[in-house]
């Protein structure tokens, strides 16, 4: 995960211009005086529960510890820090950098270092030096000679590629990292049969990256189910009338147990409990509601057991992350419709992952406005861009996400921020239990 340098445009300091408009190149810029895109990411459990974030810093110069900092600090990722531990990439030549250590209390985060690091006396001391003061420090490692190699008493945890453990080291190398006292992190994990086999070798963290895709293993829920799912959406998309959806709801008990569960968790911060479908109505307002109607399709939809479900936060992330980026793109005057259409933009983009249908015939079902539907079919218009940015965010091409970020004009700042909001909306869903 060794991060590219490529060229960016820099936040400049227009009076009286938003963030987003601010980001526009200007010539004379030095790439070194750019600030670097932070792209933050889930890690799961074994359960499949959201156990971490890892932090992945992209144009960020080895000399750029202070930058780094600072934009780490600017994005607010110490309230990321409070909710879940942070793994954060680290380049060794950061760890000399107070301030860059300050950016995390010892027990929220694990600075996660590049297998080169080894072959510097200088970083490893520094190294000893933190982990005696509780700090935690992980390795990356891509080849079986480095595994020899990892000193004592300095590393807790090690991140390995996933098909890289699965397909290139033997069965007993394989036993010998779970026998080893290292935690384990799986990196590229981009299919559930891979994640199940990593729980079996008691890898502790995972990536996420295979909850967007479909598991071959399921067969979607029944038809039924589907069928209702695409109703409410159709009623949701339209405002229909409160009878109309309470009828939906009276017709299965899950379905609004699974509401009230969501308007009920601290996401919401309702200080009244709420009890009725009319309730939420008059607590949360019509268009808060349809947000939580959108993203209820998620909610354990085809089976009562309530496990951790990381499609469901995955869904509330991105929805969340492209109401806000929409919202800081459009004029003023435009401001609530963006946020309304980039939510359910976000929200519906991975409908064919939770319902096992084409995307275009899902859609079919639902009366769309036109902007929605082109970005969700054909990755079309202002808002198709921005979900291809957020949603490659989301993979390890971060330098083709950054790349449309720019070209949208969004500043890494902003897109910093906008991604800690998401995820801290989306940490707290679950917390409603």
């Amino acid at each position: 995960m060794r991060s590219p340098r490529v060229r960016l445009p820099v936040q400049a300091n227009g009076a009286g211009e938003s963030p987003i408009k601010q980001a526009q190149n200007e010539p004379g810029q030095h790439a070194s005086e750019r600030p670097p895109f932070i792209f933050f990411r889930p890690l799961l459990a074994g359960d499949q529960r959201w156990a971490a974030l890892e932090s992945v810093v992209v144009d960020a110069a080895p000399e750029a510890a202070s930058e780094v900092a600072r934009a780490f600090v600017a994005a607010g990722s110490a309230d990321l820090g409070k909710a879940l531990p942070m793994v954060m990439w680290t380049a060794p030549e950061w760890l000399a950098s107070q301030e860059f250590i300050a950016t995390s209390e010892a027990h929220q985060a694990i600075l996660l270092l590049p297998a080169r690091v080894l072959d510097d006396p200088e970083s490893l001391a520094i190294c000893q030096h933190l982990a005696r003061r509780g700090r935690h420090l992980g390795l990356q490692i891509d080849d079986a000679g480095t595994i020899g190699r990892i000193p004592e008493k300095i590393f807790d945890h090690l991140q390995i590629d996933s098909a890289y453990a699965c397909y290139e080291l033997s069965a007993l190398e394989v036993v010998h990292l779970g026998r080893s006292g290292l935690r384990l992190i799986a990196g590229g994990v981009d299919s559930h049969v891979l994640f199940d086999w990593l729980q079996r070798k008691h890898f502790h963290l995972c990536d996420g990256s295979f909850v967007a895709s479909i598991d071959p293993r399921s067969d979607g829920g029944p038809h039924t189910a589907r069928l209702k799912v695409l109703k409410l959406l159709s009623l949701v998309i339209q405002d229909a009338d409160t009878r109309e959806l309470e009828e939906i709801f009276r017709q299965d008990a899950q379905l609004s147990y699974n509401l009230l569960r969501l308007v009920n968790s601290v996401a919401v911060g309702a200080q009244t409990r709420i009890s009725s479908f009319r309730q939420a109505i008059a607590l949360l307002g019509r268009r808060q509601l349809q947000r939580w109607l959108q993203l209820l399709i998620y909610a354990d939809q085809f089976g009562a057991d309530h496990k951790a479900n990381p499609l469901l936060q995955l869904a509330a992330a991105r929805g969340r992350q492209m109401e806000l980026l929409g919202t800081a793109l459009a004029p003023a005057e435009e401001a609530q419709e963006a946020a309304d259409q980039g939510f359910m933009t976000g929200i519906f983009s991975l409908l064919d992952v939770l319902l096992r249908l084409p995307l275009g015939e899902i859609l079919g079902e639902l009366p769309l406005p036109v902007e929605v539907a082109a970005a969700l079919l054909q990755r079309a218009g202002r808002l198709g861009e921005l979900l291809t940015a957020v949603a490659g965010g989301e993979t390890k091409d971060l330098a083709a996400a950054r790349d449309k970020l720019a070209s949208l004009g969004i500043a890494a700042a902003v897109h910093a921020r906008a991604q800690v909001g998401a995820l801290q909306w989306a940490i707290k869903i679950n917390e409603g239990d």
